[in-house]
């Protein structure tokens, strides 16, 4: 009698483990690496949302707006005055500022604001003490085009974030206005009609002279005594010319007195011409016309 073995099912067999174990091992360790893959994407996510959060922080204070406030104080020694004001434009702010008076007066001076404070040099007349009297103060903060890039960088590219009561819509852009008036009250006033009519004389002097001497040298020219004439002549009416424009006079009435001495120049050339024989009649004529108008 034959005796048979009966088999083994399938899923007992050690092939069919075998087969098993390495279709369901790698599977589960790619799960496991893909799950770690995910992880670190999303860490990496939150990382750069955060630093976009704080940029846009950072731009925002940036572009803050500013409600201007500025003031002046004035520092007034022996005639002559100084300023010095507070403001909250950003440091290196450019600012320009005029000092002037109704009788013609007229100066400027640069600043940059330092830690919220500026200061002027000191205005005087030619180094000397100022007119007494009362003066405008005028602050002027230029456009932004002309303000350094780190001030722009605050206020705007046209200086969008500036606000308030002292700013200022122009032509070319906003601008920042401040005004006050001060007086000058340790320096001696001006008598500018005692001035006008001192040195209309003069030239009313001067041009008596010069037609004196014309008439006496025309009847019988002295060369050499016409040239050293004409040497002093011009060298006085140079000095009084100067010292018109150096005065305190008002502008408009420099603008009439300073033109005469240059027309007597003018009129001793044209008379040395005649006395050689290249007479000039309308020329001297016009310029006679002109000096006259001046000293009226």
């Amino acid at each position: 009698m034959t005796t048979s073995k009966s088999k083994k099912p399938v899923y007992k067999r050690w092939w069919f483990i075998l087969l098993v174990v390495l279709i369901i091992v790698p599977a589960a360790i790619g799960a496991a690496l893909d799950d770690g893959k995910k992880n670190v994407a999303s860490v990496s996510t939150v990382s750069t949302n955060t630093s976009n959060s704080v940029d846009e922080g950072d731009k925002k204070d940036m572009t803050k707006d500013i409600n201007v406030e500025l003031s002046v104080k004035e520092n007034v020694a022996a005639g002559k005055v100084s300023l010095t004001g507070t403001t909250n434009l950003p440091d290196g702010t450019g600012l320009m500022i005029t000092v002037s008076n109704e009788n013609g007066f007229r100066a400027q001076s640069s600043a940059v604001v330092i830690s919220n404070e500026f200061m002027t040099e000191e205005f005087s007349y030619n180094g000397q003490a100022l007119e007494s009297g009362a003066y405008n103060v005028d602050v002027t903060m230029p456009i932004a085009s002309v303000q350094p890039d780190a001030v722009k960088k605050i206020i705007g590219e046209n200086s969008e974030n500036l606000k308030g009561d002292l700013v200022k819509e122009g032509d070319l852009g906003k601008t920042v206005n401040y005004s006050k008036s001060i007086i000058v009250e340790e320096a001696s006033k001006v008598d500018h009609s005692a001035m006008i009519k001192e040195y209309k004389n003069k030239i009313i002097g001067s041009y008596k002279t010069i037609k004196d001497t014309y008439g006496s040298h025309s009847k019988s020219l002295d060369a050499v005594e016409w040239a050293k004439f004409a040497r002093e002549f011009k060298e006085n009416v140079s000095n009084l010319r100067n010292e018109i424009e150096e005065s305190k006079l008002n502008q408009s009435d420099k603008i009439v007195l300073s033109p005469a001495c240059a027309d007597l120049e003018m009129l001793l050339t044209a008379y040395a011409a005649s006395l050689q024989g290249r007479d000039d009649d309308t020329e001297i004529k016009r310029l006679k016309t002109q000096i006259e108008e001046a000293i009226k």
